[in-house]
């Protein structure tokens, strides 16, 4: 998401992007201008939160134990930002998962592409250093199979709707943004089931969520940034964690950050890292993005 503001360093119209989220960061991008980024992202996990929030191994059978990341989800993102007009963007994403997941019994993987991502971010008012914007996203099944273990995907329609605030601390190189949204997730499942009979027909709660980020530039050319994610269902239960399907009710807390360089002429290289302190039916997982992106115009 680039900043409209003038004469701020050159990263810092670069760096709003970092991640392949519909609502993250104020900014849109400018008429014409394009922000494309291609990552490979890889989340690895030991162990789950429970409902109530204990940690366990999710896939023993005692005497029988698996130690060595039981739950491990690998996929190459692409995202896509494109300045329509001087105050709409338009967004788009998609991801070609690999899901592993590994008991002392057996070894299930599937791959495939999973949901493909639209939206678009409107700039509602920009003053001094500051941008406030709204964004509307969906999240579309594709053609996986909801019901195979591992799942690719949830297999329902989402809708998100989000507002965004960013802010330069020009001429310091430092910038902070923040988003909250919530996400409808109706039972309105456009993937295919292994058995068209069967009952895998879950109801997803409804999510709040949120994300920040803050960053730091060194020598007009290295960004340092933090993450905090925040997701929260709008409802609670009590049943356990399972590791052959999306969770209907999670809660989580991500934090980390990570490393964006700007390499050549708006093209940028990034490393980035999130653990998970905090979970309810959620993954203890370590997530790490590594990313190529470039910001300007197509032609």
């Amino acid at each position: 998401m680039q900043p409209r503001i003038q004469r701020l360093p050159a990263i810092l119209v670069l760096i709003m992007a970092a991640y392949s989220q519909a609502s993250a960061g104020g900014w849109v991008q400018d008429l014409g201008k394009v922000y494309a980024k291609l990552s490979y992202n890889a989340s690895s996990a030991n162990t789950v939160y429970k409902f109530d929030g204990a940690l366990k191994y999710p896939t023993d059978n005692p005497p029988f134990t698996v130690r060595d990341y039981p739950i491990v989800d690998r996929e190459l993102s692409l995202y896509i930002e494109y300045g329509l007009t001087k105050d709409l963007t338009l967004i788009g994403s998609t991801t070609m998962k690999r899901v592993i997941i590994t008991s002392p019994a057996e070894r299930k993987q599937v791959q495939g592409l999973g949901d493909v991502g639209l939206s678009a971010r409107y700039l509602l008012a920009s003053f001094t250093q500051q941008v406030v914007s709204a964004t509307l996203g969906l999240a579309i099944p594709t053609g996986y199979t909801r019901d195979l273990t591992p799942p690719l995907g949830s297999g329902n329609l989402n809708i998100e709707l989000a507002g965004n605030y960013g802010i330069s601390f020009y001429p310091a190189p430092a910038y902070a943004t923040a988003s909250l949204g919530f996400r409808l997730r109706p039972s309105i499942f456009l993937s295919k089931k292994q058995d068209p009979q069967g009952t895998f027909d879950p109801n997803y709660s409804n999510e709040v969520f949120s994300d920040m980020e803050a960053g730091y530039t060194l020598f007009d050319r290295v960004l340092l940034h933090g993450v905090a994610r925040f997701l929260f269902s709008t409802r609670t239960d009590n049943n356990d964690f399972d590791v052959e399907h999306p969770p209907e009710t999670q809660r989580y807390i991500k934090l980390g950050g990570g490393v964006i360089v700007d390499v050549y002429k708006g093209i940028q290289v990034n490393v980035d890292a999130l653990a998970t302190p905090y979970g309810v039916k959620a993954s203890n997982s370590i997530d790490l993005s590594f990313g190529v992106a470039y910001a300007g115009k197509l032609f």
